[in-house]
């Protein structure tokens, strides 16, 4: 895949990036994104140095992905356990069923369907 030039502007300062061609809009957005997070830590810390607001936004963006992941794992935790409740709920009830079917039905027998009309 060709990549593409692109110009950014974060705090009046203009970046080219390359972007892989298609994806153009996503770093428009990202970098909309990323230029009001730096334009409120500015406004916070009251620094207009750069590096340093990048570092800043970067350990930010980095804790809300480490938020955002162990929320995703916890939540997959969850889903498994809900799984395996209904794997085991599923085998139960078969397991009933097998036990309860009458006496002389094989448990693998099936009954082939033959029209009778025909």
């Amino acid at each position: 895949m060709s990549n593409k030039t692109l110009e950014i502007h974060l705090l009046g300062k203009a970046f080219s990036v390359a972007c892989p061609t298609g994806q153009e809009n996503q770093l428009r957005m990202v970098a909309e994104q990323l230029g009001q997070r730096l334009d409120q830590l500015r406004q916070r810390t009251g620094t207009g140095n750069l590096e340093q607001l990048a570092v800043m936004a970067a350990l930010n963006l980095s804790h809300e992905l480490l938020l955002a992941q162990q929320q995703q794992a916890v939540s997959q935790r969850q889903l498994e356990t809900r799984i395996q409740v209904l794997q085991d709920a599923i085998e139960q009830a078969l397991s009933e069923r097998l036990q309860n079917r009458p006496k002389g039905v094989e448990a693998d027998s099936a009954t082939p369907y033959t029209d009778h009309d025909g």
